[in-house]
């Protein structure tokens, strides 16, 4: 049996890693799903604590984009709440097409995905299988038709017919404190985007990024923020969805990042900026984003 670790450069899926280390094996393959829009210290973090903890880690990229900005350019949209590009093209995908085309064998797979985090996180489960969304609807369309998992579904079918695809996920349970606490228990070091103020420290910046972090990339990095809205000019859209600020501060359907940084900067001053993190937490199901 293989065992892989999904790891992000975050919190949750460190804890579950040095998890697996405690009370599985220290033999298993970490696996980090690069969208080549993370911040330049997590990609620093990582390589540390690969080498630190002696990790065999696997780097892995989507076949078909070369990262996010490639992705939004060719399909001239951004991600959305209800359209996930950025973790079904950049994350799901290679990790599927990696346990396919490179592991024959029976795998369990370790996720670092926390209950209290949202409800959509709280109503999964902490153990399952890994392809459950090919056998098991997901959810329904607008017509009450069940929907399934279809990226590769011959070649998932023929994996399941051979080997078994248990998932677990350690830390479900867990309070943020006691994932930090675990951390230190180990005297392993923390993503240092944390300290910098960030909430999420995955994609920099998230489309579902708080007004905080939001706040933290336009005074800390300004050519980030200048690429997005060279992107947008680009796709024809905005990088954030409708309401991600008050509608009488933007003037489009949906605000620029121009007009998302001007709001969040005046709130901070008036030191009313809106800590919405619990609104914006990742809801993937395959735990690839923290």
């Amino acid at each position: 049996m293989k065992v892989i670790v999904t790891f992000s450069g975050g919190k949750d899926s460190l804890a579950s890693l040095l998890w697996v280390r405690d009370r599985i094996s220290e033999d298993f393959v970490t696996v980090f799903c690069d969208t080549g829009w993370e911040h330049p210290l997590t990609y620093e973090y990582i390589d540390r604590i690969k080498e630190q903890l002696n990790l065999n880690l696997v780097v892995l990229k989507s076949r078909t984009f070369d990262g996010m900005a490639d992705l939004v350019t060719k399909k001239r949209m951004f991600p959305a709440i209800t359209r996930r590009l950025c973790t079904s093209e950049l994350k799901v995908k290679p990790m599927i097409d990696y346990i396919l085309d490179e592991v024959a064998d029976h795998i369990l797979v370790i996720q670092g995905i926390r209950a209290e985090e949202s409800r959509s996180r709280a109503a999964m489960e902490n153990r399952c299988t890994f392809f459950k969304n090919y056998f098991q609807p997901y959810g329904f369309d607008s017509r009450g038709k069940p929907k399934y998992e279809t990226f590769r579904k011959k070649d998932v079918r023929r994996f399941r017919e051979r080997f078994a695809d248990d998932l677990l996920r350690p830390v479900f349970d867990w309070t943020a404190r006691q994932v930090v606490d675990y951390i230190r228990d180990h005297d392993v070091e923390i993503n240092p985007l944390y300290k910098m103020g960030y909430k999420r420290v995955g994609c920099y910046p998230c489309i579902m990024s708080s007004q905080q972090d939001i706040y933290n990339v336009c005074t800390q990095d300004a050519a980030r923020i200048a690429k997005i809205a060279e992107l947008e000019r680009t796709v024809g859209s905005s990088f954030f969805l409708p309401g991600k600020i008050p509608e009488r501060f933007y003037e489009g359907k949906s605000p620029s990042i121009d007009e998302v940084v001007r709001y969040v900067e005046n709130k901070r001053e008036q030191g009313k900026l809106n800590d919405d993190y619990a609104q914006t937490s990742c809801m993937s199901y395959y735990g690839l984003c923290e």
